[in-house]
């Protein structure tokens, strides 16, 4: 059976669509954080710009299948860290939304909204220790361009930066 899915993007009204993803996706903020997802880790999502950035930079879009349900989260700031390279802060499916190539999907339709907005590159950071993600991306053809450190939640990460050329 077809599974339609359409995407919403988010504003600061929709935090418990946002919401409703994390909680879903406990295992990745255990791994990131120590702790299961709150409201203000969904709220971050939406409203937290990078700098040098506007509202108007940063899409976040939720993920809903055919009953209206969030099974996945995007978010997207356009020409960062410089014109030209899309950043992906995250691209978050629900545990029961995985291994049916609906990343994959989505994946190839950012990288076709990015090059269509100006893009000559992709890139993302992934934690170490996210083998699967780091797997993920591989697969489509990220490099890993370097490591960096971070902390999340209180919690000291070793980030790896991945990018992808898409020109």
């Amino acid at each position: 059976m077809k599974r339609n899915y359409h995407v919403k993007f988010l504003n600061e009204k929709d935090v418990a669509l946002a919401e409703a993803v994390c909680s879903a996706s406990e295992e990745y903020y255990l791994m990131e954080q120590d702790k299961p997802a709150s409201k203000s880790d969904a709220l971050k999502i939406i409203t937290e710009i990078p700098n040098g950035k506007t509202r108007f930079d940063k899409f976040v879009l939720a993920v809903l299948d055919e009953n209206e349900q969030p099974i996945g989260l995007v978010d997207i700031v356009s020409d960062y860290p410089r014109k030209g390279r899309w950043f992906i802060g995250l691209l978050l499916l629900t545990p029961a939304a995985r291994g049916n190539g609906l990343g994959k999907v989505l994946h190839q339709t950012i990288k076709e909204w990015a090059n269509d907005g100006g893009a000559d590159s992709l890139t993302l950071g992934v934690l170490a220790e996210n083998e699967k993600a780091r797997g993920f991306f591989e697969h489509l053809g990220y490099t890993k361009a370097e490591t960096k450190e971070a902390t999340y939640g209180g919690k000291e990460h070793q980030v790896d930066i991945y990018v992808l050329e898409i020109k």
